[in-house]
């Protein structure tokens, strides 16, 4: 298979949670996407550069694009979110290993955006009453626990990532046949 055919086959199995995700179908997809958002980050840049160059105002046009360019972005991101996520979980399940890894970091993370939201809560309060935010508001066991979470979701991401790199199980394991086959040397390598 081709490097594009490898980086386009998780969206043909758009929500397929099963079965497993070999290292190339994974890293190309990934690649891809990284190509992708490095392209719309570079457009958004380029205008936002060419936007403060002109040495004029904004217009209320140039606002309204970069809303609809936000929008579209956003589109894309919760357009690739299902597949992004299924092609982990296969990519674990070729490792032999259950796509709750995953939930659990998924977990994680929503348990760590709440506690910034809310260690951010009081200051964000006082701000928008027109008072001088004080950092004092801040529970600093709220502080240091969202800082500990974070440590904890770093390692974890680290963990997961020498997962993803390992090599799959040869043949068959509980989640299903190799995805390379036992005579598919030629789909890596040729």
């Amino acid at each position: 298979m081709s490097p594009i055919q490898w980086a386009l086959r998780p969206l043909k199995k758009y929500a397929v949670f099963s079965g497993r995700a070999s290292r190339a179908e994974f890293w190309w997809f990934f690649l891809f996407l990284m190509v992708i958002w490095f392209v719309m980050y570079f457009v958004m840049l380029s205008s936002l550069m060419s936007v403060g160059m002109s040495q004029t105002a904004p217009s209320a046009g140039v606002a309204g694009a970069f809303g609809i360019f936000g929008i579209v972005v956003l589109l894309f991101w919760l357009g690739l979110l299902i597949p992004t996520i299924a092609v982990q979980t296969r990519r674990l399940h070729d490792t032999n290993r259950s796509g709750w890894w995953l939930g659990g970091f998924y977990l994680l993370y929503g348990v760590y955006i709440a506690m910034i939201l809310g260690s951010m809560g009081s200051m964000m309060s006082s701000a928008m009453t027109g008072a001088q935010p004080d950092p004092s508001q801040v529970p600093m066991a709220m502080f240091g626990g969202t800082m500990i979470l974070g440590l904890v979701m770093f390692v974890y991401m680290i963990v997961l990532l020498v997962f993803y790199c390992m090599p799959g199980t040869a043949g068959v394991n509980r989640y299903g046949p190799d995805p390379y086959g036992p005579d598919s040397l030629e789909q890596v390598f040729g």
